[in-house]
């Protein structure tokens, strides 16, 4: 079997090409339609046998395209039960002036203007660019975080549900309790949630990151949604590198935010990320999903067995042109086999 390194096979490019700013409330949608997106995997899939493993995945009705998202998986077909989602953590110091974020002071909004670093009051993270910058920096890679890093975690978490202990005394209740980000100690109450900045000063600044595979085992309509404080990006990777995302940039409102259209999707692995940052007070992120939801979404956890990190066993090609060999050889002995000729009847009279 052939192992397949996620983090080979996920290409980001979040650390080493920070993305522009964007509006908050932007969402991305799948590059080419849903129809496009379905041919193109069918025609890839002409030439071998991994078609008789992703058929379906080519005769979605054009009804249903239209629907939803469609996204053929990175590998289809079955795949052991997962044991959780690699993750890493990293705090900075929150006197750390180097965000690269734009801030038009005039207007008083993000993506425009200057560094907000410039300002007196502009330390800390600020958005997805500084996120990029503390991750290229966890990394080896000079960047405009080197040498804040303060505290760090890198392993396999058991499910992607996060924050820090002012998030769980103001809005567990509300929004369903965090695990605390593993290098966090439980932080005493302040007993009042009216500064939406206050918090343990050692519990700010902090980034995420969690990368692997979503292993779908039902074939159908999906949705995923992000609990964010402050912001976050996810990407949904499926096959030749088609992606489709949401995000909020900058820093935002607590709230949870899904696709506007539920996805399609086949039986499979899907490589994903989902980077997030809090800078101060409450910070929390996590990643749920749906089946089918049109309205009041249940949104639950994605289950641990459905989370595949680091290598995951997959056919090497060759295999696949084998099989495919052999059924061929097996149909051409069959339809080249004589016919037995039936005996013709006999009369016999009385």
């Amino acid at each position: 079997m052939l192992k397949v390194d996620v983090t080979a096979r996920l290409i980001m490019n979040f650390i080493t090409t920070p993305p522009a700013p964007i509006q908050a409330e932007q969402m991305h949608r799948l590059r080419s339609g849903p129809a496009v997106l379905s041919g193109t995997l069918c025609r890839a899939l002409g030439a071998g046998i991994a078609a008789l493993a992703v058929a379906a995945a080519c005769v979605v009705p054009l009804e249903a395209a239209q629907a939803a998202y469609v996204l053929a998986p990175q590998y289809p077909g079955t795949f052991a039960a997962g044991n959780g989602a690699a993750a890493e953590f990293h705090r900075i110091g929150n006197d750390w002036q180097g965000s690269a974020v734009l801030w038009d002071e005039p207007n008083r909004r993000f993506g425009a203007g200057v560094p907000i670093s410039t300002f007196s009051w502009g330390t800390g993270l600020w958005g997805q660019v500084d996120w990029a910058a503390v991750h290229a920096a966890a990394a080896g890679t000079p960047s405009a975080a080197s040498g804040a890093l303060l505290q760090s975690y890198s392993g396999v978490l058991d499910t992607i549900n996060h924050g820090n202990s002012r998030y769980n005394e103001c809005y567990s209740a509300t929004w369903g309790a965090a695990t605390l980000v593993p290098f966090f100690a439980p932080s005493a109450p302040l007993g009042s949630c009216d500064n939406a900045e206050a918090g343990d000063p050692s519990q700010q600044n902090w980034t995420a990151r969690y990368s692997g595979f979503i292993r779908i085992t039902e074939p159908g309509e999906y949705n995923f949604s992000v609990l964010h404080d402050d912001g976050f990006f996810f990407r949904l990777v499926g096959a030749g590198g088609a992606a489709l995302g949401i995000e909020r940039d900058f820093l935002n409102p607590r709230d949870r935010l899904g696709f506007d259209q539920n996805l399609l999707l086949a039986a499979g692995l899907y490589g994903f990320e989902l980077g997030a940052w809090n800078r101060l007070g409450a910070g929390v992120v996590d990643l749920r999903w749906t089946t089918a939801c049109a309205a009041g979404c249940d949104w639950t956890l994605v289950p641990t067995e459905h989370l595949v990190a680091g290598q995951v066993d997959v056919p090497p090609p060759w295999t696949l042109v084998l099989l495919a060999l052999l059924l061929w050889l097996a149909w051409a002995r069959q339809a080249s086999l004589p016919r037995p000729r039936l005996p013709g009847c006999i009369r016999t009279g009385r």
